[in-house]
Protein backbone atom coordinates (compact mmCIF):
# COMPACT_ATOMS: atom_id res chain seq x y z
CA UNK A 1 0.00 0.00 0.00
CA UNK A 2 1.48 3.14 -1.24
CA UNK A 3 2.20 6.16 1.94
CA UNK A 4 2.58 9.49 -0.26
CA UNK A 5 3.46 7.86 -3.59
CA UNK A 6 5.66 5.50 -1.90
CA UNK A 7 5.87 1.97 -0.78
CA UNK A 8 6.47 1.83 2.88
CA UNK A 9 9.61 -0.05 2.68
CA UNK A 10 10.51 2.79 0.79
CA UNK A 11 9.22 5.31 3.77
CA UNK A 12 11.19 3.44 5.95
CA UNK A 13 14.54 3.56 4.19
CA UNK A 14 14.30 7.17 3.50
CA UNK A 15 13.87 7.34 7.37
CA UNK A 16 16.95 5.48 8.31
CA UNK A 17 18.75 7.52 5.73
CA UNK A 18 18.16 10.92 8.40
CA UNK A 19 19.85 11.64 11.27
CA UNK A 20 19.12 11.00 14.24
CA UNK A 21 19.76 14.23 17.02
CA UNK A 22 21.87 14.09 19.42
CA UNK A 23 21.46 12.55 22.48
CA UNK A 24 22.30 15.95 24.73
CA UNK A 25 19.97 17.82 22.24
CA UNK A 26 17.15 15.76 22.98
CA UNK A 27 17.58 15.96 26.90
CA UNK A 28 18.46 20.20 26.60
CA UNK A 29 14.70 19.99 24.82
CA UNK A 30 13.12 18.51 27.64
CA UNK A 31 15.21 20.32 30.63
CA UNK A 32 12.91 22.79 32.87
CA UNK A 33 12.98 26.19 32.97
CA UNK A 34 15.30 28.06 34.74
CA UNK A 35 14.14 28.46 38.38
CA UNK A 36 11.76 25.07 37.68
CA UNK A 37 12.45 21.80 38.68
CA UNK A 38 10.21 18.64 37.18
CA UNK A 39 9.69 16.31 39.58
CA UNK A 40 9.19 12.38 38.49
CA UNK A 41 5.30 12.73 38.01
CA UNK A 42 5.36 16.11 35.81
CA UNK A 43 5.13 18.75 38.63
CA UNK A 44 6.84 21.61 38.78
CA UNK A 45 7.99 23.58 41.60
CA UNK A 46 9.81 27.06 42.24
CA UNK A 47 13.67 27.06 42.89
CA UNK A 48 16.23 29.47 43.74
CA UNK A 49 17.89 28.35 41.47
CA UNK A 50 19.32 30.38 37.91
CA UNK A 51 20.67 28.10 35.48
CA UNK A 52 17.99 25.18 34.37
CA UNK A 53 18.32 21.75 35.80
CA UNK A 54 20.07 19.15 34.09
CA UNK A 55 17.41 16.14 32.73
CA UNK A 56 19.64 13.62 34.52
CA UNK A 57 19.19 15.19 37.69
CA UNK A 58 16.23 12.74 38.74
CA UNK A 59 17.80 10.74 42.42
CA UNK A 60 16.66 6.79 40.39
CA UNK A 61 18.13 5.57 43.48
CA UNK A 62 15.67 6.76 46.15
CA UNK A 63 12.55 6.40 44.06
CA UNK A 64 11.14 3.19 45.84
CA UNK A 65 12.85 3.86 49.18
CA UNK A 66 9.38 4.02 50.64
CA UNK A 67 8.38 0.66 48.88
CA UNK A 68 11.37 -1.97 49.98
CA UNK A 69 11.12 -4.22 52.16
CA UNK A 70 12.19 -4.41 55.58
CA UNK A 71 15.68 -5.04 56.20
CA UNK A 72 16.48 -8.55 56.82
CA UNK A 73 16.66 -10.16 60.41
CA UNK A 74 20.22 -11.69 61.44
CA UNK A 75 19.57 -12.33 65.34
CA UNK A 76 17.67 -15.30 65.55
CA UNK A 77 13.39 -14.77 65.23
CA UNK A 78 11.47 -15.25 68.76
CA UNK A 79 9.77 -18.59 66.81
CA UNK A 80 12.93 -20.32 66.05
CA UNK A 81 12.03 -23.16 68.93
CA UNK A 82 8.34 -23.16 67.64
CA UNK A 83 8.74 -25.85 64.48
CA UNK A 84 6.13 -28.67 65.12
CA UNK A 85 3.44 -28.86 63.42
CA UNK A 86 1.33 -28.43 66.90
CA UNK A 87 3.21 -25.22 67.07
CA UNK A 88 2.78 -23.65 64.20
CA UNK A 89 -0.76 -24.58 64.51
CA UNK A 90 -0.85 -22.88 68.14
CA UNK A 91 0.06 -19.61 66.63
CA UNK A 92 -1.89 -19.45 63.36
CA UNK A 93 -5.11 -19.98 66.03
CA UNK A 94 -6.87 -20.88 63.25
CA UNK A 95 -9.70 -22.55 65.01
CA UNK A 96 -10.60 -19.28 66.28
CA UNK A 97 -11.22 -17.45 62.79
CA UNK A 98 -15.07 -17.47 61.55
CA UNK A 99 -14.84 -16.76 57.64
CA UNK A 100 -12.17 -17.51 54.72
CA UNK A 101 -11.50 -13.51 54.71
CA UNK A 102 -10.13 -14.02 58.45
CA UNK A 103 -8.26 -16.70 57.14
CA UNK A 104 -6.82 -15.19 54.77
CA UNK A 105 -5.62 -12.17 56.45
CA UNK A 106 -4.23 -14.70 59.21
CA UNK A 107 -2.30 -15.84 56.33
CA UNK A 108 -0.78 -12.01 55.32
CA UNK A 109 -0.04 -11.35 59.11
CA UNK A 110 2.00 -14.55 59.42
CA UNK A 111 3.60 -14.43 56.59
CA UNK A 112 4.93 -11.14 57.28
CA UNK A 113 6.25 -12.13 60.62
CA UNK A 114 7.77 -15.71 59.32
CA UNK A 115 8.22 -15.37 55.70
CA UNK A 116 12.21 -16.48 54.47
CA UNK A 117 13.21 -13.26 53.06
CA UNK A 118 12.95 -11.59 56.18
CA UNK A 119 15.52 -13.58 58.23
CA UNK A 120 19.02 -13.83 57.53
CA UNK A 121 20.39 -16.57 55.78
CA UNK A 122 20.86 -19.14 58.80
CA UNK A 123 17.11 -19.39 59.99
CA UNK A 124 15.74 -19.37 56.17
CA UNK A 125 15.21 -23.08 56.36
CA UNK A 126 13.58 -23.06 59.53
CA UNK A 127 10.93 -20.13 57.54
CA UNK A 128 10.91 -22.42 54.65
CA UNK A 129 9.26 -24.91 56.78
CA UNK A 130 7.62 -23.00 59.33
CA UNK A 131 5.72 -20.82 55.78
CA UNK A 132 5.35 -24.91 54.27
CA UNK A 133 3.23 -26.24 57.37
CA UNK A 134 0.94 -22.91 57.63
CA UNK A 135 0.62 -22.51 54.12
CA UNK A 136 -1.00 -26.28 54.49
CA UNK A 137 -3.19 -25.55 57.37
CA UNK A 138 -4.44 -22.49 56.08
CA UNK A 139 -5.72 -24.18 52.66
CA UNK A 140 -6.99 -27.27 54.91
CA UNK A 141 -8.96 -24.54 56.79
CA UNK A 142 -9.89 -22.66 53.79
CA UNK A 143 -11.11 -26.17 52.07
CA UNK A 144 -13.54 -27.06 54.99
CA UNK A 145 -15.28 -24.13 55.09
CA UNK A 146 -15.70 -24.46 51.36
Amino acid sequence: MPVFGRSLFETVLDGMDQEEEPVEEIGAAYAAPRGLRVSFVGFAEETNETEAAPASRFDWAGLFDDYAPPPKLEEPPVWLDRLSDVEISEDLALDQCRGASEIRERRRDFALANHPDRVGADYRNAATRRMMVANQLIDAALARLA
